[in-house]
């Protein structure tokens, strides 16, 4: 044994504070004898497994009881951790990364984790970034409505849905509405234990307890940050300026302002889910009924892959559930152009499309052969070319398909006036300039004229005005 500088044991390089996890985080939540024995028992032949990511009915039993003693070990923890002003490394392993045994990893990689918890807890950014436990926090607290679940229902559907058939009454619903406890079992038993399946990302093996057979590489690497996830948006916006802006109704009747319709930029609220995990995942694209509720993505808290192309994918399913959400929203039309709208229309009847070639058709045909008919994953394909490549002047994708993704997803300004004398498509380039300024001087004249003396822009107007300048 040594002293170690940061004042706690290591003991085969595990810290002093690590040992024994399992039981540690037990006391902790105050879990029932009964249920901790239940729980030893499997982790102790879960320990035993030589492959632990086997597909195996008596192994799948043995997860099984480990997932219930899991989840209900989390809500405790989570509950007692929320009023614990003493910093605890080892809670936050187990709420934030699935950590729960030493001795389901090696020496090196409990450590790791260690450390990466003390330096962790204050990563900050300027977006939406929440590590599960200070997500969970947010719907303890009530400042956050509960996620949907598998089937897309909220937690107000499903209050909803039990009166309707006699689970509940209708007396009971508001106390019901507003139980922060009843809501955060909602998202223990939906987002948190769907989300740590989904971003595992393989077909077998889950689990949500990390443990060796799940890492891939250096763990110390592995991290995802707020800070990391930051750098893959700004990429993307970089390119693809209006990614995360939607049609909002805004009112203003002192300036005569009535139901008009403005772009405003929604950021989508993005979760670390605890496991080590090869998948993100786009979970809703509007947190709420209202149309201006963020989105919310869930990204594995350590992962091997790429993080800037799993960004993109999701940034892609994003894009495609919003334009399909919004359209005949604002619309009487449902047919009227969008982004779902137009390149399912493109990827239906590309076989009859003049403006095609046989080349370009093919290449099409394979795309939807080996996305096995999926157009939003065959869109996603395309958008990782448009982020990619085709802003750098590097042509990958046909003139439909560019001109669909120009129209829906324009370039920013910088890159728009390096592509204004492109032969191919300077002229799309120019029509959409001509647009911007046109609508840019017809807002711009509108609201001066409506603008009283004494009154100042709002912050939306001013970024309707910032949309079309960019």
């Amino acid at each position: 044994m040594k002293q170690s500088t940061a004042e706690y044991i290591l003991e085969e390089n595990i810290p002093f504070e690590l040992q024994n996890s399992a039981m540690r985080i037990m006391d902790y939540a105050d879990l029932p004898q009964s249920r901790r024995l239940m729980f030893m028992s499997s982790l102790e032949a879960f320990r035993k497994l030589p492959d632990k990511s086997k597909v195996d009915a008596g192994i799948q039993r043995i997860k099984e009881v480990m997932i219930e003693v899991y989840l209900e070990t989390y809500q405790a923890v989570l509950k007692k951790a929320a009023a614990d002003s003493k910093p605890n490394h080892l809670i936050y392993m187990f709420l934030n990364y699935g950590y729960m045994d030493e001795q389901l990893l090696t020496g090196q990689q409990t450590h790791s984790l260690y450390e990466l918890a003390a330096s962790e807890q204050n990563s900050q950014s300027k977006y939406p970034v929440y590590n599960m436990e200070a997500w969970m926090n947010h719907i303890l607290s009530g400042e956050r409505l509960p996620s949907i679940n598998e089937h897309g229902l909220d937690y107000y559907d499903l209050i909803r849905d039990k009166i309707k058939v006699g689970q509940a009454r209708e007396e009971e619903r508001v106390s019901l509405e507003q139980d922060l406890n009843k809501r955060l079992v909602h998202e223990c038993n939906g987002l948190l234990r769907l989300s740590q399946r989904l971003c595992f990302g393989r077909m077998g093996g889950y689990m949500p307890i990390l443990h060796s057979d799940m890492i891939n590489g250096d763990i110390s690497r592995s991290l995802v940050t707020a800070g990391r996830i930051a750098d893959s948006l700004n990429s993307i916006l970089a390119v693809d300026y209006s990614a995360f802006h939607r049609e909002i109704v805004y009112n203003k009747p002192e300036m005569g302002i009535s139901k008009e319709i403005i772009m405003l930029p929604v950021m989508p609220e993005i979760i670390l889910v605890p496991t080590f995990g090869s998948r993100a995942v786009m979970w809703q694209e509007l947190g709420g009924k209202r149309k201006d509720t963020p989105g919310r993505f869930l990204v594995p808290i350590l992962s091997a892959e790429n993080l800037d192309k799993m960004i993109i994918d999701l940034v892609a399913k994003f894009r495609w559930e919003l334009s399909r959400k919004m359209t005949g929203f604002y619309r009487k039309d449902s047919n009227e152009s969008s982004l779902a709208h137009d390149f399912t229309y493109y990827i239906q009847f590309h076989k009859n499309n003049q403006e095609l070639s046989r080349e370009a058709k093919d290449k099409i045909k394979e795309l939807v052969k080996r996305n096995r008919s999926n157009i939003e994953a065959i869109f996603a394909a395309d958008y990782f070319a448009w982020i990619n490549y085709e802003s750098k002047g590097l042509t990958r994708l046909n003139q439909v398909a560019w001109r669909i993704l120009f129209k829906h997803c324009p370039f920013s300004s910088e890159i728009r006036e390096k592509m204004i004398k492109h032969p191919r498509y300077g002229k799309d380039v120019s029509n959409n300039q001509y647009f911007r300024e046109k609508q840019l001087k017809f807002l711009n004249a509108r609201y001066d004229k409506a603008l009283k003396p004494g009154l100042e822009l709002d912050e939306e107007l001013k970024l309707n005005i910032e949309y079309y300048q960019s």
